[in-house]
């Protein structure tokens, strides 16, 4: 029987070029769907201001869309329960800072009762969420 003996020197590397190329496509790919999948499925168009700030905090976040509906979490919140649903984020999330993202298109006086619902539930910290611009 006949044996044939294969070249120690032919696989002393591993070619990892291929791998490195999956790796960048796959980090390519969450750098782009990240930005989609925070942002949520709520429509609102937030305001435009040149001097906002990013947060990297997770916060609890509130928004009221242009027919002043509010939600946390992606979920429409009766007005009526949205300081005892805060209350229960805070204990939750075990953070008291709140964002609040207003429509462009809702009222000065409808942003200012939130506000103050939201600052009444024992929010520590109200920011207010733009676009920057």
């Amino acid at each position: 029987m006949r044996r044939f003996e294969i070249d120690s020197k032919e696989f002393s590397e591993i070619n990892i070029t291929p791998f490195t190329d999956v790796v960048l496509v796959l980090l390519i790919i969450f750098m782009i769907a990240s930005p989609i999948l925070m942002t949520g499925a709520l429509k609102i168009k937030l305001p435009v201001a040149e001097s906002s700030e990013t947060v990297v905090k997770k916060n609890i976040e509130v928004f009221i869309n242009d027919k002043n509906e509010i939600y946390i979490d992606n979920k429409i919140v009766p007005e009526n329960q949205l300081e005892t649903i805060l209350k229960t984020q805070y204990s939750i999330k075990n953070n008291s800072e709140v964002i609040v993202n207003g429509d462009n298109n809702i009222t000065h006086g409808t942003f200012i009762h939130i506000l103050d619902i939201v600052k009444r539930s024992g929010a520590t910290k109200l920011l207010i969420g733009t676009i920057k611009k």
